[in-house]
Protein backbone atom coordinates (compact mmCIF):
# COMPACT_ATOMS: atom_id res chain seq x y z
CA UNK A 1 0.00 0.00 0.00
CA UNK A 2 3.13 2.29 0.89
CA UNK A 3 4.43 2.25 -2.66
CA UNK A 4 1.44 2.58 -4.43
CA UNK A 5 1.34 5.67 -2.35
CA UNK A 6 4.38 6.82 -3.33
CA UNK A 7 5.77 6.31 0.22
CA UNK A 8 9.67 5.03 0.71
CA UNK A 9 9.48 1.88 2.89
CA UNK A 10 11.50 -1.10 3.78
CA UNK A 11 10.59 -3.91 5.72
CA UNK A 12 11.83 -4.32 9.08
CA UNK A 13 11.97 -7.82 10.72
CA UNK A 14 12.88 -8.92 14.20
CA UNK A 15 13.65 -12.07 15.55
CA UNK A 16 11.40 -14.51 17.80
CA UNK A 17 12.45 -14.79 21.80
CA UNK A 18 10.70 -18.03 23.60
CA UNK A 19 11.80 -16.59 27.26
CA UNK A 20 9.45 -14.48 26.52
CA UNK A 21 7.10 -16.10 25.19
CA UNK A 22 7.24 -14.56 21.29
CA UNK A 23 6.98 -17.50 19.40
CA UNK A 24 7.58 -15.73 15.66
CA UNK A 25 9.49 -13.23 13.96
CA UNK A 26 7.31 -9.77 13.28
CA UNK A 27 8.10 -7.33 10.51
CA UNK A 28 6.85 -3.88 10.00
CA UNK A 29 7.32 -1.39 8.11
CA UNK A 30 10.21 1.67 8.32
CA UNK A 31 8.92 5.04 6.12
CA UNK A 32 10.74 7.84 4.47
CA UNK A 33 8.84 11.12 5.32
CA UNK A 34 10.51 14.47 4.35
CA UNK A 35 13.77 12.52 4.10
CA UNK A 36 13.39 11.09 7.75
CA UNK A 37 12.85 7.32 8.52
CA UNK A 38 10.41 6.31 10.77
CA UNK A 39 8.92 2.88 12.05
CA UNK A 40 5.09 2.10 11.31
CA UNK A 41 3.93 -1.05 12.83
CA UNK A 42 -0.23 -0.93 11.67
CA UNK A 43 0.01 -4.54 13.37
CA UNK A 44 0.49 -3.68 16.53
CA UNK A 45 -1.66 -0.90 16.23
CA UNK A 46 -4.53 -2.89 15.00
CA UNK A 47 -4.38 -5.42 17.50
CA UNK A 48 -4.85 -2.55 20.48
CA UNK A 49 -9.11 -2.11 21.43
CA UNK A 50 -9.79 -5.26 19.06
CA UNK A 51 -12.26 -6.50 21.28
CA UNK A 52 -14.15 -3.21 21.74
CA UNK A 53 -17.74 -3.06 19.52
CA UNK A 54 -16.58 0.02 17.19
CA UNK A 55 -13.77 -0.38 14.81
CA UNK A 56 -11.66 2.42 16.30
CA UNK A 57 -7.99 3.14 14.60
CA UNK A 58 -4.95 3.46 16.70
CA UNK A 59 -2.13 5.46 16.58
CA UNK A 60 -0.11 4.05 18.38
CA UNK A 61 3.00 2.85 16.26
CA UNK A 62 2.87 5.69 13.76
CA UNK A 63 6.53 7.02 12.86
CA UNK A 64 8.44 6.48 15.95
CA UNK A 65 11.99 6.45 16.72
CA UNK A 66 14.22 3.51 17.52
CA UNK A 67 13.58 4.53 21.25
CA UNK A 68 10.42 3.83 21.38
CA UNK A 69 9.38 0.91 18.91
CA UNK A 70 12.03 -1.39 20.76
CA UNK A 71 10.22 -0.75 24.21
CA UNK A 72 8.09 -3.71 23.04
CA UNK A 73 9.80 -5.23 20.12
CA UNK A 74 12.62 -7.65 19.67
CA UNK A 75 16.26 -6.43 18.16
CA UNK A 76 16.31 -6.32 14.13
CA UNK A 77 17.88 -9.42 12.78
CA UNK A 78 18.66 -7.56 9.70
CA UNK A 79 20.00 -4.09 8.80
CA UNK A 80 18.21 -1.19 8.70
CA UNK A 81 18.13 2.34 8.41
CA UNK A 82 18.33 4.68 11.56
CA UNK A 83 15.07 6.25 13.03
CA UNK A 84 16.29 8.90 15.27
CA UNK A 85 13.98 11.57 15.21
CA UNK A 86 11.15 11.67 18.24
CA UNK A 87 9.30 15.06 17.39
CA UNK A 88 7.25 13.88 14.94
CA UNK A 89 5.51 10.60 16.35
CA UNK A 90 1.52 10.51 15.42
CA UNK A 91 0.34 11.60 19.09
CA UNK A 92 2.58 14.51 18.83
CA UNK A 93 1.61 15.97 15.46
CA UNK A 94 -2.04 15.73 16.81
CA UNK A 95 -0.97 17.68 20.13
CA UNK A 96 -1.67 14.97 22.19
CA UNK A 97 1.16 14.26 23.80
CA UNK A 98 1.10 16.27 27.03
CA UNK A 99 4.23 16.43 29.40
CA UNK A 100 1.86 18.49 31.69
CA UNK A 101 -0.62 16.52 34.35
CA UNK A 102 -3.21 19.76 34.44
CA UNK A 103 -3.48 19.36 30.47
CA UNK A 104 -4.50 15.62 30.99
CA UNK A 105 -7.19 16.75 33.18
CA UNK A 106 -8.29 19.77 31.02
CA UNK A 107 -8.55 17.34 28.04
CA UNK A 108 -10.30 14.49 30.50
CA UNK A 109 -12.85 17.17 31.35
CA UNK A 110 -13.53 18.15 27.55
CA UNK A 111 -13.65 14.48 26.31
CA UNK A 112 -16.24 13.76 29.22
CA UNK A 113 -18.25 16.74 28.23
CA UNK A 114 -18.34 15.69 25.02
CA UNK A 115 -18.83 12.12 25.61
CA UNK A 116 -15.55 11.67 23.07
CA UNK A 117 -13.18 9.13 23.30
CA UNK A 118 -9.45 10.68 24.61
CA UNK A 119 -6.20 8.91 23.51
CA UNK A 120 -3.21 10.26 24.54
CA UNK A 121 0.91 10.05 25.09
CA UNK A 122 2.23 10.61 28.26
CA UNK A 123 5.89 12.08 27.62
CA UNK A 124 6.07 13.97 31.09
CA UNK A 125 8.72 11.35 32.09
CA UNK A 126 8.42 8.28 32.94
CA UNK A 127 5.09 6.52 33.29
CA UNK A 128 5.54 4.75 36.20
CA UNK A 129 2.72 3.11 39.01
CA UNK A 130 3.17 6.90 40.86
CA UNK A 131 2.51 8.52 37.85
CA UNK A 132 -0.44 6.70 36.46
CA UNK A 133 -1.78 6.57 39.93
CA UNK A 134 -1.52 10.52 39.76
CA UNK A 135 -3.06 10.72 36.17
CA UNK A 136 -6.04 8.78 36.98
CA UNK A 137 -6.92 10.80 39.48
CA UNK A 138 -7.35 13.88 37.31
CA UNK A 139 -9.10 11.27 34.65
CA UNK A 140 -11.96 10.47 37.37
CA UNK A 141 -11.43 14.36 38.66
CA UNK A 142 -13.27 15.46 35.19
CA UNK A 143 -15.63 12.19 35.27
CA UNK A 144 -16.69 12.96 38.62
CA UNK A 145 -17.50 16.78 37.48
CA UNK A 146 -19.57 15.81 34.57
CA UNK A 147 -21.00 12.99 36.20
CA UNK A 148 -19.73 10.05 34.40
CA UNK A 149 -17.47 7.36 34.93
CA UNK A 150 -14.11 6.53 33.36
CA UNK A 151 -12.73 3.27 31.60
CA UNK A 152 -9.65 3.32 31.04
CA UNK A 153 -6.97 1.26 29.15
CA UNK A 154 -3.28 1.64 28.72
CA UNK A 155 -0.51 0.69 26.19
CA UNK A 156 2.10 0.68 29.04
CA UNK A 157 5.09 -0.06 26.79
CA UNK A 158 4.26 3.32 24.38
CA UNK A 159 2.94 5.31 27.28
CA UNK A 160 -0.78 5.95 25.59
CA UNK A 161 -3.60 6.02 27.46
CA UNK A 162 -7.54 5.42 26.14
CA UNK A 163 -10.19 7.53 28.31
CA UNK A 164 -13.46 6.52 27.69
CA UNK A 165 -16.53 8.15 29.95
CA UNK A 166 -20.40 6.20 30.07
CA UNK A 167 -22.97 7.55 31.74
CA UNK A 168 -23.99 4.34 33.21
CA UNK A 169 -23.68 3.40 36.36
CA UNK A 170 -20.58 0.79 36.17
CA UNK A 171 -17.55 0.43 38.27
CA UNK A 172 -14.53 2.27 37.14
CA UNK A 173 -11.86 -0.04 35.18
CA UNK A 174 -8.22 0.18 34.31
CA UNK A 175 -7.07 -2.50 31.46
CA UNK A 176 -3.67 -2.64 29.94
CA UNK A 177 -3.60 -3.42 26.61
CA UNK A 178 -0.71 -5.43 24.68
CA UNK A 179 0.03 -4.77 21.56
CA UNK A 180 1.40 -7.91 19.49
CA UNK A 181 1.13 -9.40 16.18
CA UNK A 182 -1.87 -11.08 16.22
CA UNK A 183 -0.93 -13.68 18.37
CA UNK A 184 -1.60 -14.50 22.17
Amino acid sequence: MLDALGVWCVIAICGNNPEKGIKYRHTWNIVKIGGTYYHLDATFDNTLGKDRETSEIRYDYFNLDDSLIFRDHEPLIAPAPHCGDHEHFYYKEKKLSFTKKEDVYKRSLQAAKKGRVLIFHWRGGYLTKEVLKELLELIRKAGDEKDKTAMVSINWPQAVIRVQYTDMQVQESVTIEEANEGEK
